[in-house]
């Protein structure tokens, strides 16, 4: 779980900084700003997890491994352009700072990380233990 913790803080924080500067001083939407976030932080997340996680070297299968990653990763990221572009619009209609509109919705991005992960790492760690039980059949 620490070394879980410790991919998803830097995951968390390329993700964090890469909103925060595409919805402010880029002024990209919501949506955008969330997707190319989550990108920036799905790719270290995986890697870091996958090898010091969870332990895997080599190649990873397509079908059994980043198959099923994607799938639990993206629901984080519905999540998070659902909350992002809903936060956007309800500041939009009060007298907020544009600065404060910012810092809200980009707070709104980390809270969605936040109140999953720990299903993900439920998940994740599921998928794993299959694939490193899938593999140990193989070797026998």
């Amino acid at each position: 779980m620490w070394r879980y913790l410790a991919g998803s803080v830097v995951a968390t924080v390329c993700s964090e900084a890469t909103f925060l500067l595409l919805y402010g001083p880029v002024d990209a939407g919501p949506a955008v700003s969330s997707v190319v976030a989550w990108m920036a932080g799905a790719v270290p997340n995986y890697w870091l997890n996958r090898r010091w996680t969870w332990g895997r070297q080599g190649r990873p299968d397509l079908r059994a491994e980043l198959a099923p990653y994607l799938a639990i990763i993206l629901g984080t990221l519905l999540l998070a352009v659902l909350a992002t572009t809903i936060a956007d619009r309800v500041l939009s209609t009060t007298a907020v700072s544009a600065d404060l509109r910012v810092l809200l919705v980009g707070a709104t991005f980390l809270a969605v990380y936040g109140a999953v992960f720990v299903a993900r790492f439920l998940l994740l760690d599921r998928l794993f233990q299959r694939l490193r039980a899938a593999d140990a059949t193989k070797a026998s």
